[in-house]
């Protein structure tokens, strides 16, 4: 197994990084320089952690350039449809490979791009040598960006983008490892940052390190849990679960933060990624407000395109949107149950709202809390499928009852 990349180290690589990007942005008039510092910045970031990174990416962005003119150039054409398809076959299959085929796809990954710096540098090569064996980092958020491009691009929001703003979209240094999953149009213009930006920019970081450094931190021992359970009194399995997702809250979140924050600084104000969904009414609500920029990408290429908003299809279409969102997390068995426990209960709640929506009453505080409890309950006990293997997760449920 692959040893696991610490997100931590990349953040405090690009806090100290942004000492020299803050004032270069706050400094320097000329947006195209300013976007080639970003892609610079970001592709040092890699190569820090290993060369190999940079090369892999870079190739990565080059063919979601290409495939981004082809389409453009064939989407009045017969051959549009088609071509678009294939280009979205192209784009998703390393992620999907990598995610069928983990180690291997990592093993060719480390040789193959290595052996390829060997072609470009020597020096380059040796010093990739010396790096750690690796994961593709951050190629799920990678995938998923450039594919939000390529919908786009059929669509006619984009004609023609230059290569330079493909790699500056590809490299920008907040999101390359843990996200958000940004649109294009949240770092096309961009506006010199003030003394405001700077200020929430560094508030936002704060805030996020507070987080993972220390908030997370503390509760991140109650993963042992899932390693434990057979042994574990029933209410101790319960009482870790329920810490364990805040741990996975404030940890994601957290660096979300990092990344929104940092981004701040440089003069972007990019999206929420999350606004307590632990603390929502309803199954609906916690997916409207937990990992939005996922939530809003599955929403745009699948919810709406299926019909999402009409009677007779939206039942589907809430299915289809569901299982992107668990599917990007991993393709296994585990994750099409998660998918169908959660699109059960958006669909349950659907079809509860609409028989409901006549019935103007709000609900007494003791309801809507009871209502909160259950939504937060029904998302932990989705938790097991998430992180454990399907087997072990069968025997975690097992445990939660009593039963050994």
């Amino acid at each position: 197994m692959f040893p696991e990349f610490n997100a931590t180290t990349y953040f405090i690589d690009l806090l100290a990084l942004s000492l020299l990007l803050i004032p270069a942005m706050a400094l320097i008039n000329h947006a195209p320089t300013r976007r080639t510092i970003l892609t610079l910045a970001g592709a040092y970031l890699l190569y820090f952690i290993a060369p190999r990174l940079v090369l892999f990416y870079a190739v990565f962005w080059v063919v979601v350039y290409l495939l981004h003119r082809l389409i453009v150039a064939t989407t009045d054409r017969k051959l549009g449809t088609p071509i678009f398809w294939f280009s979205i076959i192209v784009m998703l299959a390393p992620m999907i490979i990598w995610k069928l085929y983990f180690d291997d796809f990592s093993t060719l990954f480390n040789l193959w791009s290595n052996q390829g710096l060997s072609h470009i540098s020597q020096t380059i090569w040796t010093i990739d040598l010396a790096r750690a064996i690796i994961i593709p980092i951050g190629l799920s958020f990678a995938t998923f960006r450039g594919a939000d491009l390529l919908v786009k691009s059929w669509v006619g929001k984009f004609k023609g983008l230059p290569f330079t703003h493909v790699l500056y979209y590809g490299f920008f240094p907040p999101v390359q490892i843990v996200g958000p999953i940004i649109e294009y149009e949240e770092i096309n213009k961009q506006q010199k940052p003030t003394a405001d930006d700077i200020y929430q920019g560094l508030m936002r970081i704060a805030f996020g390190l507070i987080k993972v450094l220390i908030l997370a931190a503390i509760l991140q021992k109650s993963a042992v849990i899932f390693q434990t359970y057979e042994t574990a009194p029933t209410a101790k399995i319960w009482g870790f679960l329920f810490i364990y997702t805040w741990f996975f809250y404030l940890n994601f979140s957290g660096y979300s933060d990092l990344a929104i924050g940092a981004a701040r600084t440089y003069g972007f104000k990019l999206k929420e990624n999350f606004a307590f969904p632990y603390f929502r009414p309803n199954i609906s609500e916690f997916w409207n407000n937990w990992h939005m920029s996922l939530s809003r990408f599955a929403q745009r290429n699948a919810y709406v395109p299926l019909g999402g908003y009409r009677k007779k299809t939206q039942y589907v279409a809430i299915f289809a949107t569901i299982f992107v969102i668990a599917l990007w997390h991993d393709l296994s068995l585990g994750m099409i149950l998660f998918a169908c426990y959660h699109g059960a209960g958006l669909i349950a709640h659907r079809y509860y709202s609409d028989r409901k929506a006549k019935d103007k009453k709000e609900d007494n505080v003791c309801v809507l809390w009871g209502k909160i409890f259950g939504t937060y309950l029904f998302v932990t006990l989705s938790f097991p499928l998430l992180v454990m293997p399907l087997d072990k997760a069968g025997q975690f449920y097992l445990s939660l009852v009593g039963i050994s």
